[in-house]
C-alpha cells in the first residue's frame, strides 16, 4: 500500500480495493454516528420539553409577581434562589409606512424636516437573466469587464459523500 503523501507527490491514483475500504469505513462511522445522534435526541427531547413548561411557568410568575429589577427586567425571589426575567421588544422599520409618512409631510408642507429625518437610498440589482442580456448586447472590452467585477465567486467546502455502487450497473 502506497503512502498517503507519497501517491499525492508522485499522483498515483488509489486502487479500487483502496477507495472501496475507505468509503465502507465512511459508510460504517457516518451510520455509527446518525444512531448516536439519534439517541441523544430521544434523550434530550423529554428534558427540553419540561425546560419549555418550566420556562413558561417561570414567565408567568414573573409577569404576575416578579417585582421591578431594572428597566425591562423583574426578579421572583426565593430562599436560595431567584428568578430573574428581562422582557425586550424589537423595533424594525417598514419601509412602505416610512413612505407614506414622507409623502404626509409633503402634503402637510413640512417638507423642511425631511433632510433631517430621512436619507435617500438607492439601490440597484440585476434583474433575472441579465447575464443573457450582457451578452447579446455585444458590450466593449472596457464594459464587458466591469460586468465580470459584478459576480465575485467563492470556493464552497468540498462535500464528500460515499456511497455503494449500484448493483445493476456494476454487474
Amino acid at each position: 500500500m502506497v503512502s498517503a503523501e507519497k501517491r499525492s507527490a508522485e499522483k498515483i491514483p488509489p486502487s479500487p480495493a483502496e477507495v472501496d475500504e475507505l468509503a465502507r469505513e465512511m459508510i460504517e462511522l457516518k451510520g455509527k454516528a446518525s444512531t448516536i445522534q439519534a439517541q441523544a435526541q430521544k434523550e434530550i427531547e423529554p428534558l427540553n420539553k419540561k425546560l419549555d413548561e418550566l420556562k413558561a411557568r417561570a414567565v408567568t410568575l414573573l409577569k404576575d409577581f416578579g417585582s421591578a429589577h431594572a428597566e425591562k427586567s423583574r426578579l421572583l425571589h426565593g430562599i436560595a434562589y431567584e428568578i430573574m426575567g428581562t422582557f425586550g421588544t424589537s423595533t424594525t422599520i417598514d419601509a412602505a409606512a416610512v413612505e407614506v409618512f414622507r409623502q404626509a409631510l409633503v402634503k402637510a408642507h413640512q417638507a423642511r424636516l425631511l433632510k433631517r429625518i430621512f436619507e435617500k437610498t438607492v439601490r440597484w440589482s440585476p434583474m433575472q437573466g441579465w447575464g443573457e442580456t450582457i451578452r447579446g448586447a455585444k458590450l466593449p472590452a472596457k464594459l464587458m469587464a466591469l460586468y465580470a467585477r459584478c459576480q465575485v465567486s467563492s470556493e464552497r467546502t468540498p462535500t464528500v459523500t460515499p456511497r455503494e455502487k449500484d448493483r445493476d450497473k456494476a454487474a
